[in-house]
């Protein structure tokens, strides 16, 4: 029976708006077509979320790369409060889980000074969370084995009574084959309705 829920952060429990924050600081569309596939899509992005360089090693890479969007580069990653949002449902989404039992954790891929920020300044749900993994303070990235066992281990969980949701299909798989269940999430309100009618499911059995 499923008692624990393990949630990925970015595009399932919050809108990761890079776009929409890169419109808010003036950026043309261009520039904003060209940081997208040259920097917040590209592996070197990843390379924030592993955390195995130190972040201005990783920008001044990221400088060298495109050094005629330095000013860009740099406004965009200067204060980024703004760049994630919590979906309108989120927190009343978790509340309701807690509130049935259900213990709540998070594994997520970001980078550390971005979560450190935003887990202040914009997660408006860290209260109802039991554990969490994030890839920057582990140096470790989903969908490597290692950091789900860690999880897994870290907060003595079963496999088979976890779910895990997470918008790339990827992390998913990964997860499976360590026998965790898994919801593909493509927008909120049909991931609650997954996650529920899976919930459902496992008490009738």
């Amino acid at each position: 029976m499923i008692r624990n829920i393990i949630f990925d952060v970015g595009q399932v429990l919050v809108d990761f708006r890079w776009q929409g924050y890169m419109r808010d600081l003036g950026f043309s569309e261009e520039t904003i077509r060209i940081l997208g596939e040259k920097i917040v899509m590209a592996p070197i992005w990843g390379e924030l979320d592993l955390g195995l360089r130190p972040e201005e090693e990783i920008v001044a890479d990221m400088i060298r790369l495109l050094p005629e969007y330095e000013a860009e580069i740099r406004a965009f990653l200067d204060d980024p409060a703004d760049v994630v949002r919590p979906f309108p449902k989120t927190r009343q989404w978790l509340s309701g889980l807690k509130k049935r039992g259900y213990k709540i954790y998070l594994l997520s891929n970001y980078p550390r000074r971005l979560f450190s920020l935003h887990e202040r300044a914009s997660f408006n749900f860290m209260d109802l969370i039991d554990g969490k993994v994030v890839s920057a303070f582990e140096n470790l990235v989903k969908p490597q084995r290692e950091i789900y066992e860690l999880l897994l281990n870290r907060y003595e969980l079963q496999a088979g009574a976890c779910v895990f949701l997470d918008d790339r299909p990827v992390n998913l798989e990964a997860a499976e084959g360590l026998g965790i269940k898994t919801i593909h999430v493509t927008d909120q309100e049909r991931a609650i309705e997954c996650l529920e009618e899976l919930l459902q499911n496992e008490k009738c059995k």
